[in-house]
Parts: structure tokens; sequence; C-alpha cells
């Protein structure tokens, strides 16, 4: 059982920037180098006082992105990667990735992971084009390199990730982890789900936490708290995980979730209820980092 602890270091900035690479069947993309991160807060975070609608939003194509394939070991082969089907590139920069339930608390400042978790964001500059893919390692790129022969675009051992909270060395549990990008713009009372992953069979602490009706102030200039949106958590495991040399990945786009304009996601999506058994694949392959199914290319 992983012990509960927390080490944060909050909204780093990042020296440089890179970028995500089109999808177009092949494995090419710009080399993702390792990089040092300093502790700094953001200078662009919005302040409009209890905002949860700011100038900075995401574009309608935004809530387009996709999470598209999770690698839970060998260490060093890790990754999580997220695909753009939409028509517009995103900017990535206010985009998070955490392999930890409790995210949701990041505007409060309160949130804990277990040891080998984090949560962590996509550096100032960091972009999707439109049909685009992005692989972030979860260990350094040296190592993804090493195993794939191709670099990937982020690496959050490496620093390329900006690390929010963190607790040891970074790592994926290889029988299941919870995987969740989501965005937040920095000064909001709460974040936005993007999209949730349980990837193989995570043990209750790995899973999703139940956020329904928490209430958060967050660092905007108000002093009201909001509370998020009920989530159904009708996201069900996959029957086993992946093992050593496969992955798991996205085959559709999402199914059977509840979009009725009032939940925790950026459209008011619940992001807790896609049937991933119609979306992700159980006949666990080798990984293609890089590449994504042709079902995903529009």
């Amino acid at each position: 059982m992983k012990l509960l602890a927390a080490s944060i270091g909050f909204f780093g900035l990042l020296s440089g920037c890179a970028r995500g690479q089109p999808f177009d069947g092949t494995d090419a993309r710009t080399g993702g180098q390792d990089a040092a991160v300093t502790d700094a807060p953001p200078s662009d975070a919005p302040s409009d006082e209890d905002a949860q609608v700011t100038p900075d939003a995401p574009p309608p194509d935004a809530s387009a992105l996709l999470l598209s394939e999770v690698v839970l070991q060998p260490a060093g082969a890790e990754y999580i990667e997220l695909i753009n089907p939409g028509s517009a590139p995103v900017d990535l920069s206010r985009y998070y990735l955490a392999d930890h339930g409790n995210y949701f608390r990041i505007p409060a400042g309160t949130a804990t992971v277990d040891s080998s978790d984090f949560i962590v964001k996509f550096p100032q500059g960091a972009s999707i084009p439109a049909h685009g893919v992005v692989t972030v390692a979860i260990d350094s790129a040296a190592a993804f390199t090493t195993t794939y022969g191709t670099a990937p675009t982020f690496a959050i051992a490496g620093g390329t990730m900006m690390t929010i909270v963190s607790n040891g060395a970074p790592s994926l549990t290889n029988s299941g982890e919870l995987v969740v990008l989501f965005y937040w713009d920095g000064s909001s009372d709460l974040v936005s789900d993007v999209d949730i992953m349980l990837a193989g069979t995570p043990s209750s602490i790995n899973g999703i936490i139940d956020k329904s009706g928490y209430s958060v102030d967050g660092p905007d200039a108000g002093n009201t708290p909001t509370a998020y949106a009920p989530d159904a958590r009708t996201l069900a495991a996959q029957p086993s995980a992946p093992g050593a040399g496969s992955s798991t990945k996205r085959i559709g786009l999402e199914a059977g979730e509840v979009q009725n304009g009032i939940g925790n996601g950026l459209t008011g999506d619940d992001e807790t209820t896609e049937n991933t058994v119609v979306s992700w694949d159980t006949s666990y392959t080798a990984p293609t980092p890089g590449v994504v199914p042709a079902a995903l290319q529009q």
C-alpha cells in the first residue's frame, strides 16, 4: 500500500517549450530533452473574482482532447499519450496530468499524493496541433528513447513537465492506475476534467476519489467557495492490466458519457461516466508512441 505524503513544487516556470506533433501514422517527432524547472507562480494567471469562465478560458476545440494510450510497465518505458482530434491547435499550458484522485484539490493548495504518484502541468508554450499527438514519458527522455528508439514530447522525471505535487520518483502502478487529464486556469475555485481513464485494474487507493459536492475557495480575489457537481463514477476499470511490453490504447471516441452540461468537465460533461469497454482496447499489444489508431484519425 502506498503511504500518503506530498511535496509541492507549485507552478514551476519552465525555460523553453516543446510542441506536439501531428499524427500521420508515423513516429516522427521532435526530441524531448530533459530541462530544469524552477518554482515561481505563473505571471499570467487571471484574477477575476470567483470566476469560473475567464478571458483565458480554453477554446471550444479544447474539450476534444483525449487520453489515447497508457503504458504501465516496465520502469523507463511507462508513458501517457494524448491526442487532439479537433480541427484547431490547443494551448496546453493550463493542462495537467495526474495519477492520483486528489488532483481536484489543487486550487485549494491541499492536494496530496501517495508514493510514486504525481500531479504535473504542461509548460508555458506547450501546444498540441489539430489532429496531433503528445507523448509524456513518466521517466526521463533518455530512458524512453532507449526503450522505443524515439524521443517523447515531454518527460516527467526529466523535468520537461512542471511538477506540481509529487511523492518520490514518478511511476505508474503495474496492476492499474487512475490517469486524469484536467484543466485549471490558475485562479478559479475548481478544475475541469478533460479525460479520465482507469488503466488496468487499480486498487481502491489508486482509483477515482469522489469530489461530488466538495467545496473549494481557489486563489482568486474572492473568498466564496464553489462546489463540484456530482460525479456518477460509473467509469469501470479494465478486466486486466497490460503487461510489460504492452499498452492499453483508445480505439474510439468517447462512448456512453453523460453530456448534460452540468458535470465537472470543460463543457459540463461527466468524465467519470465514459464506457471505456467500448472506447479502449483490452487485447493489449506493443506500445506505439506517436501512432494513433486509424479510427481516431479524422
